[in-house]
């Protein structure tokens, strides 16, 4: 577990294993050490180095002679989170310059005006292709039940999460009889706070596969039963599907949430990076 987790960080298998004889032996001698780890010194210093760059491990001189001790456990949580904190930088910064990148022509980027996807995997990038947009309306016609099965709940909750840092607003219309309780399924609140609008379809319209209008685009996925999914780039027939959307919309009834059972995801979004 301690390797596994430490290698985010980029530390070797060889490094985790003397931090942690280190946490276990307390201050040693490199002489010891060497002994203990089974390693050659000349391998031991390099490995020491490291750890110190890492600030994972100190040295000191005692009576003349260098002693390593590793540092506080608790400095790991500081590392993760001063990497948190750079990501976090980086992907503001690189936030800033999308759209940029997404006005150049799109012959220039070879982007197909038509993607199609397999698998749970592939249907899993259809729906992160909304995430490369922000500040948009879109609209969904979801078979909210169905998706969740087929894209898992773990999923669904990071892309709420992508979804409403973007600030990707959505009114969706499910099926009656897809409708799921967000005690169980928290990310699934309505209101300003989670950008998002949920109305029921009348109760003799069902659906397994669902549409998601963004931008220029409409992502179209399957049930896990045929796992398919794919993304059209057409202006004319988002306008099409905005067109039938808001005929459902009108004719579909809000749904009633308690959202005092989503307070604690919202809560997440303060704290997640």
């Amino acid at each position: 577990m301690l390797a596994e987790l430490l290698a985010k960080l980029g530390v070797s298998e060889d490094e985790c294993k003397l931090y942690a004889l280190l946490l276990e032996s307390g201050p040693i001698q490199a002489g010891k050490l060497a002994s203990r780890a089974g390693v050659a010194r000349s391998t031991l210093y390099g490995i020491l180095n490291k750890l110190c760059e890492r600030r994972l491990v100190n040295q000191s001189l005692k009576d003349g002679v260098k002693v390593f001790a590793a540092q506080d456990p608790a400095t790991i949580l500081l590392l993760f989170q001063q990497q948190i904190d750079s990501l976090k930088s980086a992907r503001e910064n690189y936030r800033q310059i999308l759209p940029t990148m997404l006005a150049r022509d799109s012959a220039s980027l070879s982007t197909p005006r038509f993607q199609i996807f397999e698998g749970g995997d592939g249907l899993k990038n259809v729906l992160q292709d909304m995430l490369l947009y922000s500040d948009i309306e879109t609209a969904a016609l979801w078979p909210i039940k169905t998706m969740v099965s087929t894209l898992t709940p773990q999923f669904f909750r990071y892309l709420n999460k992508e979804r409403i840092r973007n600030r990707l607003h959505t009114r969706a219309i499910w099926p009656a009889d897809q409708v799921l309780d967000t005690k169980d399924h928290p990310y699934l609140g309505t209101g300003p706070e989670f950008h998002r609008e949920i109305k029921i379809a009348p109760v003799k319209m069902q659906f397994s596969m669902g549409y998601w209008i963004y931008a220029d685009k409409v992502a179209f996925l399957s049930s896990k039963q045929e796992s398919f999914g794919f993304i059209i780039q057409s202006e004319e027939l988002v306008d099409l599907q905005k067109s039938q959307f808001e005929i459902l919309w009108a004719l579909s009834k809000p749904l009633s949430a308690n959202n005092s059972d989503t307070e604690n995801f919202l809560e997440e979004l303060g704290h997640d990076f």
